[in-house]
């Protein structure tokens, strides 16, 4: 998998997806965010929602990994517009850092309209 794509488009996306009315803190130690790059768009899931957006995927994949480590990461680009990211069996590399994953799918099918 290889996209390029807005990071505060994709902390929308997060925030959309992971916020519950009444939670202090929207994202848990256990709540896990699934990541698609297909059909040129990228969705995040998390807590059974997901959610959309066009972006620039360069390798169709799919990866999960917990939500409040991404979320951390995210926020460390602060001031960066554009991130790149790139993953396989092995991890997730967001520009020059890189982190495990717990689930790797190289073929993708985005997610269904309900």
């Amino acid at each position: 998998m290889k996209l390029t794509i807005g990071r505060r488009a994709l902390q929308k996306l997060l925030k959309a997806v992971a916020s519950r009315p009444g939670e202090a803190d929207r994202i848990n130690e256990e709540d896990t965010v699934t990541l698609w790059a297909c059909a040129g768009r990228v969705f995040v899931e998390c807590k059974d929602d997901n959610a959309g957006i066009e972006a620039l995927v360069f390798e169709n994949g799919a990866v999960t990994f917990p939500a409040k480590k991404f979320r951390t990461l995210l926020n460390t680009y602060k001031g960066t517009h554009l991130l790149t990211f790139e993953a396989n069996a092995d991890g997730l590399r967001v520009q020059t850092f890189w982190m495990p994953v717990l689930s790797y799918d190289p073929h993708p099918k985005p997610p269904a309209k309900s």
